[in-house]
């Protein structure tokens, strides 16, 4: 499988492929299937979002990978929407965890964006978005960080569109 993903990798992201191959600790793992365009659009459905075509290219690579021993997840729960209920409809161990972790603000800075990987860059748990606020823009969306654990959690932008990400975080 791993021929077959670099293969379909190296041809539609070439600079990306050629990265990850001569990363010394990227260890990819967990490969699965890339997915059919029928997959592609069932999510699409069942998100009721649009996907950028770079996204849905890499997701025709492969449907899950790992790097860096799980540290990066692309995966079968992905993509999802950060979609958080109302502040007065959290228990109220909940309401007590939001003011001690992040005084009082809620939603999360992620509320609406759309998760397309788990990416433990500064703690477990953070996770890569595209900002679907604005609609698209020249066929992308912004792609952000989610870090959860900082006080309060915060969002940053890490690259305008997917492929610019995919070509710049493994440096």
């Amino acid at each position: 499988m791993s021929d077959e993903f670099f293969n379909s990798l190296g041809t539609t992201f070439p600079t990306f492929a050629n990265k990850l191959r001569s990363h010394p600790d990227a260890d990819v793992e967990n490969i699965e299937s890339g997915a059919s365009d029928d997959d592609i659009a069932e999510i699409e459905s069942s998100i009721g979002i649009a996907l950028p075509e770079s996204y849905k290219s890499l997701l025709r690579c492969a449907r899950e990978f790992w790097l860096f021993g799980g540290s990066i997840q692309f995966g079968f729960q992905h993509p999802f929407t950060h979609d958080f209920q109302p502040f007065d409809e959290l228990t109220p161990q909940q309401q007590q965890s939001v003011q001690r972790k992040s005084g009082g603000v809620w939603p999360p800075p992620s509320n609406g964006m759309l998760c397309f990987a788990e990416f433990f860059m500064e703690a477990d748990g953070d996770q890569v978005l595209f900002d679907v606020s604005n609609g698209m823009i020249n066929g992308e969306y912004p792609i952000m960080y989610y870090a959860h654990e900082s006080q309060p959690p915060t969002v940053r932008k890490l690259a305008d569109d997917f492929e610019t990400f995919l070509n710049d975080f493994l440096d």
